[in-house]
């Protein structure tokens, strides 16, 4: 435990942290809940069933939801909190949820990342994209396996994580986090890139390439957000023994990293969505118009000269209607 000399003197009080904890994780649940919200109602405008990718967004939703809850149970044991407070019941629940979390968190980056990969294979049917997405594919699996596997073991023997008192041994975090982290980052920016190939190989106007491609490269802010986490891991590795304290901020980057992929990875699905409300707009701004025009024709008993009937509009609005939907 740590002795009162320990302890950060910031002229704040001793659980201030917790209030960052808080506004993080109810951030990051309502973020990705409602991104795959809208992916489900984009499919069921596009009158299609749920596809693979779909599929491994909610599994990757899911486990976002248990690193949240994962979250709060660390919250209400200590986390925010300086160590020197808590009880030894505390700390154990602590370090084992912490245990749990590391596992959960690696399961939700790798189900994002194949989501995207097997939403390329779907968007783009060509041989690249097929070996590309398989090859980067394998990679991530192996990540997770690997990541999964030690940090299992980051202490030997394992209870030794949440019961540092028992003999053993225990790895260096640092280089931990590092092993983990890299290829995290060196994956992301692979399927950031993969498609913009495709894309601008597509026969569609420069204008439409240039807008598929910002689509896909808003995830890289999720790829910022991997650098961000993983300077935070090595302070916090570097950073003493009150954990609790100082984990605050590697807690909260743990929690918003992969809810802005998800959001991220599921923007280019809410097309459909974003049309129907665009089109659902414009219907409501015309039929105003509409309305406008036949009080124009009560009013004064006929059109004014030059201007266009209501029948003539509605034929001129449904022509082109269907010159967009041809598009």
């Amino acid at each position: 435990m740590a002795s009162q000399s320990q302890v950060p003197e910031h002229g704040v009080d001793h659980d201030n942290l917790r209030h960052v904890v808080i506004t993080s994780t109810c951030f990051a649940f309502i973020l990705s809940t409602t991104a795959v919200a809208f992916r489900v109602l984009s499919r069921k405008v596009n009158r299609t069933g749920l596809f693979l990718d779909d599929i491994l967004m909610i599994l990757a939703l899911i486990f976002e939801y248990g690193i949240s809850i994962a979250g709060v149970v660390m919250l209400y044991n200590g986390l925010g909190t300086h160590i020197i407070y808590l009880k030894p019941s505390q700390l154990t629940v602590y370090l084992k949820t912490l245990f749990t979390g590391s596992i959960l968190y690696t399961c939700c980056i790798a189900c994002i990342k194949l989501s995207i990969l097997m939403l390329y294979r779907r968007l783009f049917p060509t041989k690249y994209m097929y070996v590309a997405a398989n090859t980067v594919a394998s990679i991530v699996i192996l990540w997770a396996f690997g990541g999964i596997l030690v940090g299992c073991f980051t202490c030997i023997p394992t209870e030794k994580s949440w019961h540092p008192e028992i003999p053993g041994g225990c790895m260096d975090l640092g280089k931990f986090y590092y092993g983990l982290q890299i290829p995290n980052i060196v994956t992301d920016a692979l399927i950031l890139f993969m498609p913009i190939h495709v894309v601008w190989g597509l026969p569609i106007s420069k204008a439409q390439k240039v807008g598929l491609s910002g689509i896909f490269v808003v995830g890289f802010l999720t790829l910022v957000f991997d650098i961000v986490r993983l300077v935070a891991l090595v302070d916090l590795s570097k950073s003493g023994t009150d954990i609790t304290y100082n984990q605050v901020n590697a807690s909260v980057w743990t929690c918003i990293e992969p809810a802005v992929g998800i959001v991220a990875a599921c923007l280019s699905n809410m097309l459909p969505l974003f049309k129907l409300v665009h089109g659902k707009f414009w219907t409501r701004v015309g039929s105003r118009g509409h309305t406008s025009q036949e009080t124009m024709v009560n009013e004064k008993g006929q059109w004014p000269r030059q201007t266009p009937s209501p029948s003539m509009g509605t034929t001129n609005s449904h022509s082109h209607s269907e010159g967009e939907q041809a598009v």
